[in-house]
């Protein structure tokens, strides 16, 4: 039975948070993680916090999360603090207190935005991104033409081994064989990794936040491969998002290359192929359809 006031937490979290409400002093919970066990909590005094829990088992890659959390901050970049840690349960599971981010993802909140305000939160995207690559690699990383050359190369023999095929597919196989030596001589930083809008939160005072980070490393202008089917429907942003990060027009060598990182991750992913080529004109244009030009907020 779960214990009175956790009504809406599973038997497992009700149990977990009737120990740490002992040593947290938690007076409201409510679970928000997905894949995680993650909650957002006041304590009796009023602070909010994100707890976090995790087995035993998993502590060193929550570790390796401080790690990275911690690199980033010392950077200026927006993104959660650990406040402090603990084990429970008899030392089978440990808790992790972080910082909250009173705010939302861009996800929900772009939608209600003007085309201004959506132009600007992609501009202070594409600056946080900017100032992420200015970082290098945590740890030392395989030469990038190397291991992404490898991984294209592999992504190809897959689908031609494949009994699907398919004449827009066979357009994105063609451009990646075709361009393989923009790879060259690409530079290396430390990435953020799922740059999506679901991963970037927005706070009243309208600064960008960056969450779910792992440690990633690559070419930095890999970086916006993940930019959604919404692209369309929000031109805006995702241009504020490119004008932001090159502090204006991109140079003329960087949407090739955007092309080149949609086609091999929508290979990769099984993204909507026809999208993508409806995007880039059959392969034929590498300046997006929803890319704008001249607009400037």
């Amino acid at each position: 039975m779960k214990p009175a006031g956790f009504d809406n937490l599973s038997a497992e979290d009700a149990a977990a948070i009737l120990e740490l409400s002992l040593i947290l002093d938690i007076a409201f919970v409510k679970p928000i993680g997905a894949s995680e066990r993650k909650f957002y909590i006041e304590t009796k005094q009023g602070i909010k916090r994100l707890l976090r829990i995790t087995p035993i088992k998993g502590y060193k890659w929550v570790k390796d999360d401080d790690r990275v959390y911690e690199y980033m901050a010392s950077a200026g970049i927006n993104v959660p603090r650990q406040v402090s840690e603990g084990f429970f349960a008899g030392g089978e599971f440990v808790y992790q207190l972080w910082t909250w981010i009173d705010g939302e993802d861009l996800y929900t909140a772009l939608p209600r935005m003007s085309h201004a305000e959506q132009f600007a939160a992609g501009i202070k995207s594409g600056e946080a991104a900017r100032k992420i690559h200015s970082l290098p690699p945590i740890y030392e990383p395989e030469p990038w033409e190397i291991c992404y050359r490898r991984k294209v190369e592999d992504k190809i023999q897959a689908y031609n081994n494949s009994h699907t095929k398919s004449q827009s597919v066979d357009l994105l196989v063609r451009y990646l064989q075709d361009n393989m030596e923009l790879l060259a001589n690409r530079p290396t930083t430390f990435t953020k990794g799922d740059w999506n809008t679901r991963n970037l939160m927005i706070t009243p005072d309208n600064k960008i936040w960056l969450i779910d980070i792992g440690d990633s490393s690559g070419d930095p202008w890999s970086e916006f491969w993940e930019i959604s089917g919404d692209a369309d429907e929000m031109p805006q942003y995702y241009t504020g998002l490119i004008k932001g990060y090159f502090e204006g027009e991109p140079p003329v060598e960087y949407f090739p290359l955007f092309v080149f990182y949609m086609a091999s991750e929508t290979l990769s992913w099984g993204y909507d192929s026809e999208n993508v080529l409806n995007w880039f004109d059959d392969m034929r244009n590498p300046v997006p359809t929803w890319y704008l030009k001249d607009y400037n907020g």
